[in-house]
């Protein structure tokens, strides 16, 4: 099942003022339309849908809520928003100045019973009533990055959810903040599933109340599944895990192109921004999307690193190949030419065949650039090496010697690097090592001015024994 795809349809339908598109029939509109957006929404919009795309919904500008914004009197504005009690007030106020023609408000999530009573009774108050045309919830407060990846887009959660100084009432809206995306995905596939889960800790937590919530809301006769026309008697599984059950594979250093242009170039929502050269003694910044879209991306996002240099390389030699070859051909007064229609012909293979060859160059580019920064930061860090030895670590191949001899050389890693590594020396250490070699470690830290803090966390959390060091990533 296509989760982007799904998410796709169903923010067309909202862009399309909450009515369904026929199948078979163009969504291309019209009717000009305002968007307007907070950050989290844009965030869910991004990786989806470009201006082209939102301008075939009829969607001429996109605005930010936040911002200044002129009033256009003529034209109706689609609202997406988070629901949040700022939002209602701005929602409101907006109406109440009269911005656009009508207003169709559509938030990211259920509306809680006590926002929806305060955005009714704002209304109400501000006479802005017959302004508003729909409040909807949309049911689409996460982030999907691929057609079988999402998320929740909650980089607090974890400290949320293991904070030994948290209160009952912080951890309880971190666990209910995970349910509500949860849910939502669920209702976008249109799919009820079978929930499993470790006895004990927050994913049990979590399982338990987005249980209880799909069992409340299936009772209804007419619910968001029933809706979904999804007619499918297939359950899906879900398995919940706690974080910590794996948590040395978010601290090893990666080895393949996606984990690392993620790792070392800061990819986010399938955006990546790397530095190159320019003029002599000039650098400047380019931003490419990383998607389905690009062939090369999706044929070796996989695969390690030196493969993908190779594949730039080949991609590189048979763009040169082609062009060599077209331009062979379309050489006046060659030998293998036969008078003037197959010259013509010759010519016109040649322009047809320029967009295919422009768009392979612009990827090859592309990937040039972002394995050129790659590798520039493999090298000045020395992250080959830590990978190898994080893979030895995992593997029950753990060294002692080793591990001290990278985090004492100034000359491999940074200081985040050293303590990635330490960590998950100790995540991979069948039993938690000796404590004479546990201040070895931290004291080899400090001296390269690295963060201890994570490090100590860890070893108590060994100490308890509530973590699993997992295997390779």
């Amino acid at each position: 099942m296509d989760l982007r795809q799904k998410q796709i349809d169903a923010l067309g339908k909202m862009f399309n003022l909450n009515v369904e598109v026929a199948k078979g029939i163009s969504d291309d509109s019209e009717d000009f339309k305002v968007l307007v957006l907070d950050r989290n929404t844009r965030d869910i919009i991004s990786p989806l849908l470009k201006v082209n795309d939102l301008r075939k919904h009829g969607i001429t500008l996109h605005l930010m809520v936040d911002a200044e914004r002129q009033p256009i009197p003529d034209v109706p504005a689609v609202y997406f928003l988070e629901p949040s009690h700022d939002n209602v007030k701005k929602a409101i106020r907006d109406a109440t100045g009269g911005l656009y023609d009508a207003f169709h408000f559509n938030f990211s999530g259920p509306l809680p019973r006590g926002l929806l009573e305060l955005f009714a009774a704002e209304a109400v108050k501000a006479d802005c009533l017959p302004k508003i045309s729909k409040v909807f919830d949309q049911y689409l407060n996460f982030v999907t990055l691929d057609k079988g990846m999402f998320s929740l887009a909650q980089p607090k959660a974890y400290v949320q959810l293991n904070d030994p100084t948290a209160k009952d009432t912080d951890v309880e809206a971190a666990v209910t903040s995970i349910v509500d995306g949860l849910f939502s995905v669920l209702v976008t596939m249109g799919v009820v599933p079978y929930i499993r889960c470790p006895r004990g800790g927050a994913a049990e937590m979590v399982a338990s109340q987005l249980d209880k919530r799909l069992k409340d809301h299936l009772v209804t006769r007419n619910n968001l599944f029933t809706e979904s026309g999804s007619g499918s008697f297939q359950r899906p599984l879900l398995v919940l895990f706690d974080r910590n059950f794996e948590l040395a594979v978010t601290l090893q250093h990666q080895w393949t192109y996606q984990p690392l242009v993620h790792d070392v170039l800061g990819l986010n929502l399938n955006r990546v921004s790397v530095k190159t050269e320019g003029a002599p003694g000039t650098t400047s910044v380019k931003s490419y999307d990383l998607e389905s879209s690009d062939p090369f991306w999706v044929a070796n996002s996989m695969n390690q690193f030196p493969k993908v240099a190779e594949e730039v390389e080949n991609g590189l030699q048979k763009y040169k190949a082609d062009i060599a070859e077209v331009n062979r051909k379309t050489e006046l007064g060659n030998e293998e030419t036969d008078g003037l229609l197959s010259n013509t012909q010759n010519l016109v293979s040649a322009v047809n065949s320029l967009p295919e060859l422009t768009e392979r160059k612009r990827v090859i580019d592309k990937h040039t650039n972002i394995a050129t920064s790659l590798l520039s930061q493999i090298k000045t860090r020395a992250l080959d090496v830590f990978y190898q030895e994080e893979e030895q670590m995992l593997t029950g191949g753990a060294d002692k010697a080793t591990l001290m001899g990278l985090l004492n050389d100034p000359t491999k890693g940074t200081p985040t690097d050293k303590a990635r590594l330490a960590i998950v020396y100790l995540l991979s250490s069948e039993t938690t090592p000796p404590q004479a070699d546990l201040e070895a470690i931290e004291a080899a830290l400090r001296q390269q001015g690295a963060e201890v803090a994570a490090f100590s966390y860890v070893k108590r959390m060994r100490a308890l024994n509530l973590t699993s060091g997992g295997g390779p990533g």
